[in-house]
């Protein structure tokens, strides 16, 4: 069944072009397009197409989202997607910049991307001109871009970073989904133990003096710690605030972010994930470099930056200052006495045949899939945990406040 898409695009001049073609499907439409030298940025059924904004009239401004916020990640990978898929197509860089920054709805990002294209358009390098913006493009961006201008494989290179930046991406939301439900959890229990001891409670208090007689250890417990969150509560909120941005500023620290760093690889439950999530970023992004053509002991002071770890990091740095007097690579991993023992094996296998890339890659996944399954399993245990000791709580507070009633229906009998 033919389909009138509506697209817009570049053509070999640069220029932006739009209108509507007819075809079978998407890829019939985008073959159609290549073959009219037309590039496209945007492509879809007409029917969707009238829904949205008409080219070229004014559109709502969109929110301010500062200068890169939680959702700057997402906007760069789909950016870097966008701009690889132009550049393999032929479009030419000052033009796909163009065309991008007609698309890009995040304000700091358009901004960016309109920088960028000036000081292209000046004479820098376009890698130069990407290291301007450390917040939207980390080193490890920057260093592949230098590797691809420098070998002449730019649109390579891209495809790359677009790829490495669509799976960090993935497994940022994989987390942060699979740990949203026990959060909710902690937090609605939380809540709701407060609300009990402290506006529940205090009317059941009066009621119990008058019984005349001793109350239960247990209405005793729960009538003073009532008591005491009533009074002193806001002692309590302003103690516990008071020490956690005590322990933020000290973790910012140069000796406070070690401490921290190593106690974060030695929790329960959560120690695992963190070093697994740390070796599948380090052994995708030293690949990804390696792949671009940058060196290994380059990439490996870009790959310390990416691990948000002071402890593996240090160790990475210990690791290449040996390789710098001629040792190997996995050799000076194991002597940290940090890297598990699967990776520097396997890091040894591949300086052995030859293919330390692939090894990379190959580690890279086996990590990414055990670390979906230690989530998993984590998420189960968490669960029943979190609901039992609410629960717990919950049925102490409730059996505290009713066995004094007990105790006068016992005596009255």
């Amino acid at each position: 069944m033919t389909t009138t898409f509506a697209y817009r695009g570049l053509d070999n001049a640069g220029k932006t072009v739009q209108g509507e073609l007819s075809a079978d499907d998407v890829r019939g439409a985008a073959a159609q397009l290549k073959a009219r030298a037309i590039y496209p940025t945007q492509l879809t059924p007409a029917r969707a197409a009238q829904a949205a904004p008409v080219a070229g009239a004014p559109a709502a401004a969109p929110a301010v989202s500062g200068n890169g916020g939680s959702k700057l990640p997402a906007d760069v990978a789909i950016f870097t997607r966008q701009l690889a898929n132009l550049v393999s197509g032929g479009v030419p860089l000052m033009a796909a910049f163009a065309a991008l920054g007609e698309h890009t709805e995040d304000p700091y990002l358009c901004m960016v991307v309109e920088a960028i294209q000036r000081d292209v358009r000046d004479g820098k390098t376009l890698w130069d001109a990407l290291s301007a913006f450390p917040r939207a493009f980390p080193p490890i961006y920057v260093n592949m871009v230098k590797a691809g201008e420098a070998g002449g494989q730019l649109a390579t290179v891209l495809n790359w970073l677009a790829e490495y930046q669509e799976k960090e991406q993935t497994r940022r939301l994989q987390i942060r989904g699979a740990l949203a439900y026990p959060t909710l959890l902690v937090i609605a229990g939380a809540l709701a133990i407060v609300l009990l001891v402290t506006l529940v409670v205090p009317k059941f208090s009066g009621l119990f003096s008058e019984f005349g007689q001793a109350l239960p250890l247990p209405t005793v417990i729960l009538l003073s710690a009532s008591h005491f969150l009533v009074q002193w509560g806001w002692l309590v909120v302003l103690a516990v605030g008071g020490v956690v941005a005590g322990l933020a500023r000290y973790s910012k620290t140069t000796s406070g972010r070690l401490v921290t760093d190593r106690w974060r690889l030695r929790v329960p439950l959560f120690g695992k994930i963190t070093m697994k999530t740390a070796m599948s970023r380090f052994a995708r992004t030293t690949a990804t470099l390696l792949q671009g053509g940058v060196p290994l002991l380059e990439a490996l002071s870009v790959v310390r930056d990416v691990l948000d770890n002071e402890v593996l990091a240090q160790a990475t740095d210990r690791a290449r200052e040996g390789m710098r007097e001629g040792e190997r690579f996995a050799d000076r991993l194991k002597q940290t006495g940090v890297f598990p023992p699967f990776i520097t094996h396997m890091i040894g296998i591949g300086e052995e045949t030859g293919d330390l890339r692939g090894m990379l890659a190959t580690v890279a996944s086996t990590y990414d899939i055990e670390v979906e399954t230690t989530l998993k399993s984590l998420i189960s245990v968490l669960e029943p945990i979190i609901i039992i000791s609410v629960g717990g709580v919950m049925g102490f507070i409730i059996l505290s406040m009713l066995l004094p009633i007990f105790s006068i229906d016992v005596l009255g009998g």
